[in-house]
This record gives structure tokens, sequence and C-alpha cells, in this order.
């Protein structure tokens, strides 16, 4: 136990051993080390000189022979502070590289109901709006298994929502507005989509309905978003209840 927590802060697995072995028995010169530590006399000498310079060991001279003895253990928080003050140095750069990736635009493609469900409960985690417009009117019967769940969760998160549905849906536009933060409406035929783009954060879910299996096209972008949510703005204006 002892020994793979040295390893996990830094210590060899043969400066583990060797460091533990002088503990115990406190000064020795290197034969005695190799033989209660269990390490080949050759490495000893090796781990022994990384661990003087860790400042885990020191030595004196008895008789011209070197007799080590292991620093107290205290000394092992020195390791940790210092690699703190290592990664102290980097972390502003780390940052930097972290919001520059963010704002890069991520794009992953997805086949079937499956990962759609996957994804679709992921856009609760956002705890914001979601928008969603081209949705024809078979869309519910492909996501009975979950769509009533989804919005009981979603109402209950308190997140509100607003569809824009193809035309001919009007009975599931009706049950829509009768629950709580959700809205629905619906465009002309001439406007009708095969696909479904949902909005929510920064991602955008583009959902190819008439595909078998279906294909779900994520988008992680926040400038993009913000792009379909005026959009979606302009659909809501010309849309009807």
């Amino acid at each position: 136990m002892a020994e793979k927590i040295l390893e996990n802060i830094g210590l060899s697995k043969n400066e583990s051993k060797i460091y533990l072995s002088l503990l115990k028995t406190g000064a020795a010169p290197a034969g005695r080390i190799s033989e209660t530590s269990g390490v080949h006399r050759t490495n000893v000498y090796d781990a022994m000189e990384r661990l003087i310079t860790k400042g885990l060991v020191s030595y004196v001279l008895k008789d011209d022979v070197k007799v080590f003895s292991a620093s107290d253990p205290k000394s092992l928080l020195g390791i940790l502070k210092e690699k703190e003050e290592m990664l102290q140095t980097i972390l502003p750069n780390l940052a930097l590289n972290h919001q520059l990736g963010q704002m890069k635009t991520k794009v992953q493609t997805f086949e079937g109901i499956s990962p759609f469900k996957t994804l679709f409960y992921d856009l609760l985690r956002y705890k914001k709006p979601i928008f969603v417009y081209g949705i024809p009117s078979f869309v519910p019967d492909k996501v009975k298994n979950f769509i009533a769940h989804f919005h009981k969760e979603r109402e209950e998160k308190g997140i509100p929502m607003k569809h824009i549905y193809n035309f001919g849906a009007q009975d599931r536009i009706k049950y829509l507005n009768s629950l709580s933060n959700t809205e629905a409406k619906y465009l002309p035929k001439e406007y009708d989509s095969p696909v479904s783009t949902f909005i929510c954060g920064d991602e955008v879910l583009l959902t190819m309905w008439s595909l078998e299996p279906i294909l779900v096209i994520r988008v992680l972008n926040k400038n993009l978003a913000e792009s379909y949510n005026k959009y979606f703005e302009l659909l809501w204006q010309l849309s009807s209840k």
C-alpha cells in the first residue's frame, strides 16, 4: 500500500522500496539496503542518488563506507509541494488552451434512435431553454418510448421548450401547449422539413428523420448556436398555433 502511494507521487519502484526499507532498518550501507529492500545492489546506487537529489536520503562516511539514512517522512510533502508549484507555472497557459479549444467547432455524427435519445436528454444539462423547428408529424411515434418521460423530467427541472412543427400536427401541438413551460406552433406546408433542428446552450442537433436509421449531427459552437437561436425567433413569429 505505502509503496504504491510513493510511486503515485513520483518515486520509482526501486526508490520506494529502498526508502521504506531505510525507514524500518535505520542507517545502513548499500549492501545491507540491497538485502532488506530486495533491490539488486547495482540498482541501489542509482536509486539512492535520485533519493538524495529529492532530499529523501542522506549519507555519512564511516571508515570510507557510505552509510545511508532516510529523511523524515514529512519531506515527502515537499515533493508534492514542488509538483504543485510546477503545475501552477503552466496553469495559465493550460487554461488559455482550454478556452481556445472551447471556441472551436466540434462536430459529431450518430445513427439511430438510441444515440438520439442520449443526446436529447443531454440537452437538459444546460438548464436552458430548448428550441426545435422542422418537426415532421410522425416524429412523436418514432420517440414514443421516451418522449413523455423526457417532457416530465424537463418540466420538473423548469426548463422551457418551444416547438415548431411541420404542417399537419395540430393534435400534437394542442397537447404540448397543455404542458407547463411548453409552447408549440406550426409553419405552413411549404416550409415542411425532414430535418429537425434542436438548439440549446452552445449545442445544435440536426436530426434527419427520413433516413433509416435516423442520422443525428451534433455541432458544438457558441456562435453557431446563437445564430440558430435568432433564426428560430424569426420562424416563431411566422408560425401559427
